[in-house]
């Protein structure tokens, strides 16, 4: 366990100070738990730029995704009482909903996996409405039997591929309620927010006043073309400090999909959660169910980002964190890090949605471990994939299932130049072409991607039999199969 020294709480304010302004951000709130105890927790920025309200960890933040880690704790304090196994088939559980495609092997350890194979909307003409930024056309909530008027489509065999699954959540949230006889919310309250002594928090997904006021920016180019080829209209917003647009606060989830994101919070109450995490579940599940929840469930690397039971495994800075991100339309942004070996958790509340939070995430997280950029040292490629490499590398199949890889990333192209090998997407941080840096010399396929002024990323090679390199992976479990050589 660390101890933080005045200069360590400094050097976390200048960082969250730089970010605030190099990234114009209306505001952000940090807050660093170590064991039980709060011991950092400050605003930084707006809460309303129209105001200049400041920024107060007191106030509430829609913490988006990171619900779903709590949906995954209820879970397992199901499967601990006998209630539900992980190996419960979801066609017995929900036997009148809809499915089309092989869901007869879908079990909940699917859906706490995301590897249901369900995709980003349940059919193919509901990824306009997921994808849309004008939230004002999105539908009234209704429950959970309107959610799936057209069924659900199964794009991959459960357990064959990792697509990440709002809709699972939503199933898994459903199978939580008909298991307890109550609704989420109450369910919630006596398992996780009553006990932890979480006062400030809920999953009801209605306004509130302490609320940070929410903003978001402008389309992206990258968006905005891949908008008008899909001709989903682009909202005319303007902006209000030539940087951020405001936003409005949506009841917008149906009510059969709060466990995938509706709970609410603020700063002191997910110190609370964080603690009780540190204390291996802290009650909610057993110590050895928490165990298995953090535990890598899906992933062929260990260096890259894997999978527990609803909680994201990531390397940083030769740690392991567990935890989970959200981003919620309109919007704000929350990230959620368990550092169990050391006995630490940061927690980072913005009211912004943006197209990419990893820099200013990261940028504090090295603040609190003073952990220095990561430097690549320059070393040759391995002939045999030097010569292999170069090619066309595209998802598998299914469009609901690639939707976040192909609209991010999209397309890769890898192209030899001279002795080293450049990478370069249609999509996303790495369109102007990067190097790729081998970066572990015990695997000469393993390279690091350093777009300018952005954090390392880390893609995995892999090879077929005879030595030559057949697909990649990268962070966020994607897979991609090599189609052609590169023109």
């Amino acid at each position: 366990m660390i101890a933080l020294t005045n200069s360590d709480l400094q050097r976390i304010r200048d960082a969250a100070n730089a970010v605030v302004d190099e990234h114009h951000l209306p505001g952000i709130s940090i807050g660093v738990v170590v064991g039980d105890d709060l011991v950092f927790s400050e605003g930084f920025g707006c809460a309303d730029i129209e105001t200049r309200a400041p920024m107060d960890p007191a106030r509430r933040q829609r913490i988006a995704s990171v619900t779903k880690t709590m949906a995954g704790l209820c879970a397992m304090a199901l499967v601990d009482e006998g209630k539900l196994r992980l190996e419960d088939r979801v066609i017995d559980l929900l036997p009148k909903l809809v499915f089309d495609g092989p869901a007869e092997s879908m079990t909940v350890w699917h859906l706490l996996t995301h590897t249901s194979g369900i995709g980003e909307a349940p059919t193919v003409d509901g990824l306009a409405a997921v994808a849309a930024p004008d939230r004002g056309s999105i539908q009234e909530p209704g429950d959970f039997a309107t959610l799936y008027p057209k069924g659900i489509v199964v794009e991959a065999v459960p357990g064959t591929k990792w697509a990440y699954c709002n809709n699972g959540y939503g199933l898994l949230g459903e199978i939580i309620v008909r298991a307890e006889n109550a609704s989420l919310q109450d369910v919630m309250e006596r398992r996780i927010f009553q006990p932890l002594g979480m006062r400030d928090t809920d999953i009801k997904d209605t306004y509130d006043e302490r609320l940070t006021t929410p903003y978001h920016r402008p389309v992206s180019d990258d968006n905005r073309e891949q908008f008008t080829r899909a001709g989903i209209p682009i909202p005319d917003e303007g902006l209000i400090d030539g940087h951020n647009i405001r936003g409005e606060f949506r009841g917008e989830f149906n009510r059969g999909m709060l466990a995938a994101g509706a709970v609410q919070s603020n700063m002191p109450d997910m110190a609370r959660y964080a603690s009780a995490l540190l204390r291996r579940g802290g009650g909610i599940v057993r110590p050895e169910t928490f165990d298995a929840m953090i535990s890598q469930q899906y992933g062929a690397d260990p260096r890259l980002v894997s999978w527990g039971l609803s909680f994201a495994r990531t390397p940083r800075f030769g740690r392991q964190a567990i935890g989970h991100g959200g981003a919620f339309f309109g919007g704000w942004n929350t990230n959620f890090s368990l550092f169990p070996e050391e006995n630490i958790a940061v927690l980072q509340h913005m009211n912004i949605m943006m197209d990419s939070s990893a820099p200013v995430f990261d940028r504090v997280l090295r603040a609190v471990f003073d952990a220095p950029r990561e430097s690549v040292a320059e070393r040759p490629i391995d002939p045999a994939i030097l010569a292999s490499a170069p090619g066309v590398y595209e998802c598998t199949s299914g469009r609901l299932t690639n939707f976040r890889p192909a609209t991010r990333i999209g397309r890769v192209h890898i192209e030899a130049n001279g002795g080293s090998l450049v990478l370069r997407s249609r999509w996303g941080a790495w369109k102007q072409s990067v190097p790729m840096m081998p970066a572990d010399p015990a695997d000469p396929a393993f390279f690091a991607l350093q777009a300018e002024g952005g954090e390392a990323a880390y893609i995995a090679l892999t090879r077929d039999a005879a030595g030559r390199v057949d697909g990649l992976r990268c962070d966020e479990l994607t897979f991609m199969v090599r189609r052609e050589p590169a023109d």
